[in-house]
């Protein structure tokens, strides 16, 4: 242990200890004082005014420095500053919010840790009373999550909402089950992988054992936090044996899924078509590549969102009402069976090679298959597959996708001019899948239709948005960053005038890792032409530029 960290540990353990002979000393004395002094007035104390001398300090994971545009804009970098925004026009000065940001766990409890003990264990009870840490847990790097930006919520941190009274902000313990999830699969990734080498693995082991430390440590730290009177906010993953005052849950992979496969519902309209003139659709989810030591992380990924994904589109292949081209997908699929249409995707030529295999028909002189709807799960296969489509010479744009759509109407919905609605897209032309009355229908295997397809994604690369505008790309997703701020911002207010949080309509109790939590959780945006003013530009995200315009 290096010297800083031995001196961090003896201040630590010397707060805590005087914080335990501190309570009991008040509880000895007075057990009506201690009572007293907590309580708060909620018929006089506004909520305004209590923010106004309020401290916030936010802890962040740092992104790393990006200067290319191909990269979510899902991330913390962008957060927090909303957040902090959120927090003044919520009445909480500037002087008085701090963020912090840290490349990894340990150096992220390490500064929670140092908060803590030279912060909270100089001030007054009323200081720390009106303190509230926002934390946002670092996680381990992934090459396929990564995709995604740095808000999703790890399968195994998932909440469950319930129907119930929400949850107290009492300090209990009981959570269990991993809270870092990547530290918790780079373990038993590093020791189940027979390829690797026994050095490779014993630095797994120590890395994941480094962070199994680190997440232990921020979860006592923050219990001690909350036990001298401060309050604590836990932003996309939660930490083991830790009940913060409020969980953030932020999209899920079965959430990310379903959006996807929502809009290729809407957009194909599958609900109006029938097996006779079936829909042509591909999934492509990505996974990170198989020495990664995280891959077990984005293997559970790519489960949970083929799970999200199936819920909604298994009818329609049940049925007959869509078809998989590659035959990846059937009527018998199910949850299961998410490995037939995952694929390594770390590398831009994996997914172009991924979706040619798929297409382009086991014949080199055949033409490739119609495709109506290719759902792309992020924003860094759509790309690829943009990419590759043009190469296999299909054509389109929105505007063949609906004929009403032109980019003109796209310009002018941007600057303001008139609404733009798309409508459902006409069937396949090819005639291939014409049968007639009392035929069954079956997979076209020969040469088809290459009308360009619907195409979803998630992320809302900046360098993605003038696809989006013409239609190669129909839609991407991203956190309602704004709408959480917001929601974090008037939660924290709250906790700070002593009142109770679960009065908010957002606050919802939620059980996650078997331990109930009040929870925020806003829905993530499906962004198309039709709504990018609104969501992406207004709010400042990008510019016109950005968009192609």
């Amino acid at each position: 242990m290096t010297t800083r960290g031995k001196h961090s540990l003896a201040r630590f353990l010397a707060f805590a200890t005087a914080l335990v002979l501190s309570m009991a000393s008040a509880a000895c004395g007075n057990g009506q004082q201690d009572a007293g002094t907590t309580s708060i007035d909620t018929d006089k104390v506004s909520v305004s005014s209590a923010a106004a001398k309020s401290n916030v300090i936010i802890f962040t994971p740092s992104d790393g420095i990006s200067i290319s545009s191909h990269t979510p804009l899902n991330k913390w970098a962008k957060f927090a500053p909303a957040i902090t925004k959120s927090l003044t026009n919520a009445g909480f000065q500037s002087k008085n919010i701090k963020v912090k940001a840290d490349g990894t766990l340990t150096k992220q409890s390490d500064d929670v840790q140092d908060y803590v003990v030279n912060q909270l264990s100089t001030a007054s009870d009323d200081t720390n009373r009106h303190t509230t840490l926002i934390v946002a847990p670092a996680t381990s790097g992934n090459k396929g999550n990564e995709q995604y930006g740095d808000y999703v919520t790890n399968p195994a941190d998932a909440a469950t909402y319930d129907t119930e009274k929400p949850a107290s902000t009492g300090n209990s313990t009981d959570a269990n089950g991993n809270a870092d999830s990547p530290s918790s699969s780079s373990s038993s990734s590093s020791s189940d992988k027979s390829t690797q080498t026994q050095d490779g693995n014993d630095k797994d082991k120590a890395n994941a054992n480094d962070e199994a430390t680190a997440a232990k440590r921020l979860a006592k730290t923050l219990k001690l936090a909350k036990k001298a009177g401060a309050h604590t906010i836990i932003l996309a993953n939660p930490l083991a044996g830790f009940t913060p005052d409020i969980f953030v849950s932020m999209s899920t992979p079965r959430q990310i899924g379903a959006l996807q496969a929502q809009q290729l519902v809407s957009k194909l309209a599958l609900e109006k078509t029938t097996k006779m003139h079936p829909k042509a659709v591909e999934v492509m989810i990505p996974v990170g590549e198989d020495d990664d030591s995280t891959t077990d992380t984005s293997e559970a990924f790519a489960k949970e969102a083929f799970a999200g994904i199936w819920d909604v589109l298994q009818p329609y292949f049940k049925d007959g009402r869509a078809i998989s081209p590659s035959k990846r997908l059937t009527a018998t699929t199910t949850d299961n069976d998410w490995e037939s249409v995952a694929f390594k995707a770390s590398k831009t030529a994996e997914v172009k090679s991924e979706l040619d295999a798929r297409l382009n028909g086991s014949s080199k002189d055949s033409k490739p298959l119609h495709v109506d709807g290719i759902l792309g799960m992020n924003d860094f296969v759509s790309s690829a597959v943009v990419d590759e489509l043009t190469s296999l010479k299909y054509t389109g744009t929105a505007a063949d996708i609906n004929p009403e759509i032109e980019v003109s109407g796209i310009v002018g919905t941007l600057t303001g001019k008139h609404n733009l609605n798309k409508q459902a897209p006409p069937k396949p032309k090819d005639n291939k899948q014409d049968t007639t009355e009392g035929e069954e229908q079956t997979q076209t295997d020969g040469e088809g239709d290459l009308s360009w397809p619907i195409l979803t994604g998630y992320g809302a690369y900046t360098d993605m948005m003038p696809d989006v505008v013409n239609g190669k790309q129909w839609m991407t997703g991203m956190e309602d960053i704004q709408k959480l701020s917001h929601d974090i911002a008037g939660a924290t207010a709250t906790i700070e005038a002593g009142k109770n949080v679960t009065d908010l309509s957002y606050v919802k109790a939620a059980t996650i890792n078997s331990s109930k939590m009040n929870t925020i959780h806003e829905k993530p945006m499906a962004i198309s032409a039709s709504n990018l003013k609104h969501l992406l530009i207004e709010p400042g995200y990008i510019s016109l530029a950005d968009a192609g315009l």
